[in-house]
C-alpha cells in the first residue's frame, strides 16, 4: 500500500515561486505572474470621483427597501421617499430583493483578516493557500514600516458554534509562523458564493432588462467586480462583450449545478428545522454574561437574548426573511441567520443579507 502522507515540507531554489523567506510549511506552489496589489480605497475614490465628474449624484446612507414598476419607470423606495430611473442596477452582495431567488442560489461565507506589526522583513508576494483552512498573506506598505496581512479561516454563517474559535485559529497561526508579530487590528467581510461557480450578472428577472443584478462574487470582487460592471454596461449600451454570457444571471449550465443547489437547500431545510427544535426546551431566562446571547422560548414566541456594554436587549429570534431563527456571533457581537446569511445588530437592526427588514423589539 502506498504511504497516504504529504511529503515533508521542504526550501525551494530561488527560481520557483516559494523561496527560503518562507516562514510557514509549503509542498508546492504555483506563481500566477504579472500580479498586481492596489489600495481598494483610493480606487473606489477614483471612481467616484469620475461618476461626479458626469453629473451623476452618489447618495450615501440611504437604504434602499422596496423595488416595483410605474409608468415605464423603475422606482425605489427608500427611508427619505422614493428614486425612480430608467434602469436599476442590483449590487448590494445579495439581492436584497427576493425576486429571481438568488438567495438560494448562494451561500453566505464569513471570513477574517487581520493586520500586524512584524519586527523581521516579510515576504513582498501575495500567497493564498489552496487548501483548508484557508490563508491568504500579503504585506502593505505604510509609512511607519510594512504591515503584514493574514487572512482566512472562512465559514458559512451563523453555522457554527462559535464564530470567534475561527478568528483564534487565524491569530494563533499568524503568531507561531511570524513570532513576535504584534496584533495592530482585525476585521471580518462576508461574501457569496454562488451553486454555479460563476458570478451571475444580467436581469433580476428573465426578460426584464431593466433590473439588473451582480452578485455571487465569492470574495473575488476587485476582479468579478470589475468583469460584472463591464457585462452590465455593455447590456445597457447594446455592446454586450463576447464573454458576457458566461457570467448570466439565468445561463444555461445552470442545470449543471441543480445537484450543487440542491445539497445548500438541504442544509438550509436542515439548519431551519433544528433552529425550531432547540427553542422547545429553551427555556432559562438568565441575564447572559457579557459579549454573550442565546435564544430562549418565551411561551410561544423564539427570543433573542444578549447583553453588550452592559446592556441587555430581547429581540425576536426569527430572521424576517425566511423565518429563520437566528445565532449568536461571539466574534462580532450580531446576531447571524444560518439560512442565507442576514446579520442584525443586538437590538435587532439589519446589518447585511437578504433581509430587509429588522428583527422586533420584545
Amino acid at each position: 500500500m502506498r504511504n497516504s502522507r504529504p511529503p515533508a515540507p521542504r526550501d525551494y531554489p530561488p527560481s520557483c515561486s516559494t523561496t527560503s523567506r518562507f516562514r510557514f510549511p509549503a509542498y508546492g506552489a504555483v506563481r500566477l505572474r504579472e500580479q498586481a496589489q492596489i489600495d481598494p480605497m483610493a480606487m473606489l475614490a477614483a471612481l467616484a470621483a469620475e461618476v461626479e465628474s458626469h453629473g451623476a449624484p452618489i447618495f450615501e446612507s440611504t437604504r434602499a427597501q422596496s423595488l416595483h414598476h410605474r409608468d415605464g419607470a423603475v422606482v425605489i423606495g427608500t427611508e427619505h421617499g422614493e428614486v425612480s430611473a430608467t434602469n436599476v442596477v442590483v449590487a448590494t452582495g445579495t439581492p436584497i430583493f427576493d425576486r429571481g431567488g438568488f438567495f438560494a442560489r448562494l451561500t453566505a461565507q464569513r471570513s477574517y483578516l487581520s493586520a500586524w506589526r512584524v519586527p523581521e522583513p516579510v515576504p513582498q508576494e501575495m500567497y493564498i493557500s489552496a487548501g483548508r483552512p484557508i490563508r491568504s498573506v500579503r504585506v502593505v506598505p505604510a509609512e511607519d514600516g510594512d504591515v503584514l496581512l493574514v487572512g482566512g479561516s472562512g465559514h458559512d454563517v451563523g453555522r457554527e458554534d462559535s464564530a470567534n474559535a475561527h478568528v483564534q485559529q487565524l491569530l494563533d497561526w499568524t503568531g507561531r509562523w511570524f513570532p513576535g508579530a504584534e496584533l495592530l487590528n482585525r476585521w471580518s467581510a462576508q461574501d457569496y458564493h454562488p451553486v454555479g461557480e460563476l458570478p451571475y450578472v444580467g436581469p433580476l428577472l428573465p426578460g426584464r432588462d431593466n433590473v439588473l443584478v451582480a452578485t455571487g462574487f465569492a470574495k473575488w470582487g476587485l476582479t468579478n467586480g470589475a468583469a460584472a460592471a463591464l457585462a452590465l454596461a455593455g447590456r445597457l449600451t447594446g455592446t454586450l462583450p463576447p464573454w458576457a454570457g458566461m457570467l448570466s444571471a439565468w445561463r444555461l449550465s445552470e442545470v449543471i449545478s441543480v445537484v450543487a443547489g440542491a445539497g445548500s437547500n438541504v442544509a438550509v431545510a436542515k439548519y431551519l428545522s433544528t433552529g425550531w427544535l432547540r427553542l422547545v426546551g429553551a427555556g432559562e431566562h438568565t441575564v447572559p454574561p457579557e459579549g454573550c446571547g442565546r435564544t430562549e422560548r418565551h411561551g410561544l414566541r423564539p427570543t433573542a437574548v444578549c447583553t453588550v456594554d452592559g446592556v441587555t436587549t430581547e429581540v425576536s429570534a426569527v430572521c424576517p426573511h425566511l423565518h429563520g431563527i437566528v445565532q449568536w456571533n461571539d466574534a462580532e457581537q450580531t446576531w447571524d441567520c444560518p439560512l442565507h446569511g442576514s446579520r442584525f445588530t443586538p437590538d435587532g437592526a439589519v446589518l447585511e443579507g437578504p433581509a430587509t427588514e429588522p428583527l422586533p423589539r420584545r
